[in-house]
């Protein structure tokens, strides 16, 4: 009876923890699908300011002496397998490479790991889990970026985030995004007298950063849920697969129980036919 019981609570709690997964992976569904729908549109105004700052000519040299800056794109939330792990192995070994002395960490997932290398981030944002949270992040990290380049606080800017490569695979990147490259424009446009020319660099250098900010995010975000859905149905697969032993060991436990009882309702009808003889 013990172990009958022992497995119906362990089926009812395979069946809960079903419901949770389930639940899970139609959240991760839903925000990777409008990840992925948002991507088109941002690259495409990406490419736009790509070639603004081509033709008002914004050539943004290295600050020369200036120590470089890291900000590592992970996550808050598990279940998504190796993917804040190996974002945090590419952060370690670019901060080393690069001599960051700045660290901007979205996502709480990947302190732990830069801690163990005595990598503490300065600034810290939780990192968002749908589109909503992009723009609430982004106003505040894009700022603080912007005003520790422009106060010569970084030198450079390196940004290692997750880049899609479908669902449940991914690659770790660095990308450089600030200074901004040097972008060649087939015909260069001549600035306007009625705006202030440092004036004119400020606001497209913050629109760049943001839109190219922007960008990595979205695509980080659509691969942190891709593995997400691919853990979910993994383990979907494993909960399933579990309750139908569960069950036919309940079904092999109830036809033992049954068996042994008739056997005990047998012995008994025996041992009184034996009594009466006697």
């Amino acid at each position: 009876m013990k172990r009958q019981q022992f497995l119906r609570h362990r089926l009812q709690t395979l069946s809960a923890l079903r419901d949770a997964v389930g639940a899970m992976r139609s959240l991760s569904a839903h925000h990777f699908r409008r990840a992925r729908q948002s991507l088109p549109s941002a690259r495409g105004y990406r490419s736009e300011m790509d070639t603004i700052i081509a033709e008002i000519g914004i050539h943004q040299p290295l600050h020369v002496g200036v120590p470089a800056a890291l900000l590592v794109i992970a996550s808050d939330l598990g279940l998504c397998g190796d993917y804040n792990s190996r974002l945090s192995r590419l952060a370690v070994s670019e901060a080393r490479t690069h001599h960051v002395s700045t660290i901007y960490s979205v996502g709480r997932r990947a302190r732990a790991a830069l801690a163990k290398h005595a990598l503490v981030p300065d600034r810290s944002y939780d990192a968002p889990a749908s589109l909503e949270g992009l723009s609430q992040l982004l106003l505040g990290l894009a700022q603080d970026v912007l005003d520790d380049y422009m106060g010569r606080r970084i030198g450079s800017l390196h940004v290692v985030s997750a880049s899609f490569e479908g669902v449940g695979h991914f690659q770790p990147i660095s990308l450089r995004v600030l200074p901004i490259e040097p972008v060649a424009a087939t015909g260069p446009l001549r600035r306007s007298p009625y705006v202030d020319s440092n004036h004119l660099t400020a606001v497209a250098v913050r629109e760049f950063l943001y839109i190219t900010l922007y960008e990595i995010l979205l695509d980080a975000l659509a691969a942190e849920h891709g593995m997400r859905l691919m853990a979910a149905e993994s383990a979907l697969e494993w909960l399933e697969s579990t309750a139908t032993a569960t069950s036919r060991r309940l079904i092999s436990a109830r036809s033992e129980a049954a068996t042994q009882e008739l056997l005990d309702i047998v012995a008994g009808g025996r041992k009184r036919l034996s009594d009466e003889q006697t």
